[in-house]
């Protein structure tokens, strides 16, 4: 087995990379000039690592290097990465998907490999100044496997789900819903079908304007300081970069008479269980209106029912309301693992 440890900032898309990308199913999130971008705009390294079998990749992982030069409002350091510190296994772009992926079927999600091949590569790249790994996104099957030794296991949000292979149209979705969320999205959607005053169109998001984008998702995001270290704003350059992924689609709602757009929310693509990434809508007081945010969970249901797709991942965030859309809730686990 060869191990290869890149840094998207500098090292070019390795010549297995798209073909990697495929056998895994890894979506738009997970490609190099995505990759990249993120990497520029990080406050840590953000190493990829790959395990090659006879040339031929058979895992990857993608984690974060967080030391005691990590900094809440710095960007990475370009060198001098810190002695001591701990990596943060996560995926590269939606927190409700895992950060690694190993070819075969496991058990346990692959998390036994994560620890018996990733981490002692990264031993080995790190040296003993790696202390530390913290593994998000693990699945009810891979608990057991971070059983035992120093090792703190904690479950954290559900990933909610939603089944779209039992309906027909976005209408057969909200009549299996209890009667009062039925009756609420009935209305919604009435109401918004109605209004000539806005329109909603789903396109690629090769169409979309990433600036606007990034203006519309930083009017969200101040919404949210729950979290111990705050989220760094959309920037630019990498939205470009993921919404030029053929991969993409945007749900866009606009208003007809200055073409302004009010809310926006992008879809990552995928065979069989695509994502909604990103939400954002203008606040009430400049010009918004009120819920197209349940508009919008309507909209993905007829995507993924137009495009064929047999689920749709909501996220995490507001399980309960997401569980009266229908979705199931996927529980959820992390784990700090202390590396002696």
């Amino acid at each position: 087995m060869v191990i290869e440890v890149l840094d998207p900032r500098r090292d070019p898309e390795p010549a297995y990379w798209k073909s990697l990308r495929g056998k895994a199913g890894l979506r738009a999130d997970w490609s190099w000039g995505v990759l990249t971008a993120q990497a520029w705009a990080a406050r840590t390294e953000q190493p990829v690592t790959v395990l090659l079998e006879d040339g031929e990749p058979r895992g990857v992982v993608s984690s974060a290097w967080v030391t005691g030069l990590t900094r809440r409002h710095r960007f990475a350091r370009t060198a001098g990465r810190g002695r001591l510190g701990g990596l943060d296994v996560r995926s590269p772009g939606s927190g409700a998907l895992p950060g690694w992926w190993f070819d075969g079927e496991d058990d346990d999600g692959g998390v036994g490999r994560l620890l018996d091949t990733f981490v002692p590569a990264m031993r080995e790249e790190l040296g003993f100044g790696l202390r530390a790994l913290l593994v998000r996104q693990v699945g009810e099957s891979g608990v057991d496997s971070l059983r035992g030794g120093p090792k703190m296991v904690r479950r954290t949000e559900d990933v909610a789900v939603l089944d779209v292979t039992p309906f027909s149209s976005r209408d057969d979705w909200m009549h299996s819903l209890a009667r009062k969320r039925k009756q609420n999205l009935r209305k919604i959607f009435r109401t918004f079908d109605a209004d000539p005053s806005l329109e909603v169109r789903v396109r690629p998001g090769a169409e979309a304007d990433p600036v606007e984008i990034a203006e519309l998702l930083r009017y969200n995001e101040t919404k949210h300081h729950d979290v111990p270290i705050v989220p760094l704003p959309a920037f630019v350059g990498y939205l470009g970069r993921l919404l030029r992924q053929p991969d993409v689609q945007v749900i866009e709602y606009r208003e007809t008479a200055t073409g302004r757009a009010v809310a926006v929310a992008t879809l990552l693509d995928h065979p069989t269980l695509p994502v909604a990434r990103h939400w954002a809508a203008l606040p009430r007081e400049l010009g918004g209106r009120p819920d197209l945010y349940f508009h919008f969970y309507g909209e993905a249901v007829r995507w993924a029912l137009e495009a064929g797709r047999p689920q749709v991942v909501f996220g995490k965030k507001m399980s309960e309301m997401k569980a009266s859309l229908g979705a199931r809730l996927v529980p959820q686990y992390a784990a700090a693992v202390a590396l002696l």
